[in-house]
């Protein structure tokens, strides 16, 4: 008598197996007290393109592109004032300069992963969805279930933005100016960062860049936000660092990688 073989478990939906989809799903509720504001500041950018006198295909384009609202904010704002190139393009580079220090803290978050996990990963990162992978990270010490949890934290984020966006340029200002919702944007950083917040250089570099913005807000050209970014990061590299827990303290799973 012949032992029939055990039936593999039958995949998931589009082939993902269940454990997956539910470390997806977990990461997208952890992001998704923030997804409202996402949406509200991504039709305030939608309006503004075609305020600005730019077609509304930019819009969509632009946040799927550059995936960094307060510089596209920053680079439209600029044009709209007639500022010189030089001026938007530098203020857009130096804000989104914080990409670069997103990728330290997430390295050893990432250090596990494939390339192209590494890649997608890397592409849809946000404020916002760096600031709360490198927070839960320690919670998902198997770099297989951590990938599926940060692609739910940044996937569904990226694509309310980007939706936001979209519907701001076809519908134009359904905001009204008087909620003067540039706040969200803060809002929504302070609210992702502050846990994050455990050394001196941050927190000097984060204190010393909302002083300056506020002081100097009446700066043509959005150029307080470049002084105020150029300076927080100056001055804050002469801070002495406090050790403190932080992401660079996990060590990536040393343990065979398993196929997704």
């Amino acid at each position: 008598m012949t032992t029939r073989p055990p039936t593999p478990p039958r995949p998931g939906f589009a082939g993902i197996g269940r454990t997956q989809w539910h470390d997806f799903w977990t990461g997208a509720r952890a992001i998704a007290p923030l997804m409202p504001g996402s949406v509200v500041f991504g039709l305030a950018f939608g309006a503004l393109v075609v305020e600005a006198g730019l077609p509304a295909w930019l819009a969509p384009y632009a946040s799927s592109t550059v995936t960094a609202g307060a510089s596209q904010i920053a680079i439209v704002e600029a044009l709209r004032q007639n500022a010189p190139m030089l001026i938007a393009v530098a203020t857009a580079l130096v804000i989104n300069a914080r990409l670069a220090l997103y990728s330290a803290s997430l390295a050893p978050v990432f250090a596990a992963f494939p390339r192209r996990w590494k890649l997608i990963l890397a592409y849809l990162m946000t404020d916002q969805s760096a600031a709360v992978s490198v927070l839960e990270a320690p919670r998902w010490p198997d770099p297989v279930r951590r990938r599926w949890f940060i692609l739910g934290v940044s996937g569904p984020f990226v694509a309310v933005w980007i939706a936001g966006t979209a519907a701001g340029a076809a519908l134009g200002p359904v905001i009204p100016e008087e909620w003067q919702i540039g706040f969200i944007v803060p809002l929504m950083f302070i609210a992702v960062m502050v846990p994050a917040l455990r050394d001196w250089p941050a927190i000097a570099a984060a204190g010393i860049a909302t002083a300056v913005v506020l002081l100097l807000k009446d700066l043509p050209f959005g150029l307080n936000v470049l002084c105020g970014a150029l300076l927080g990061i100056a001055i804050a590299a002469f801070v002495p660092e406090r050790k403190g827990t932080s992401a660079a303290d996990i060590d990536p799973d040393t343990s065979p990688e398993v196929p997704s």
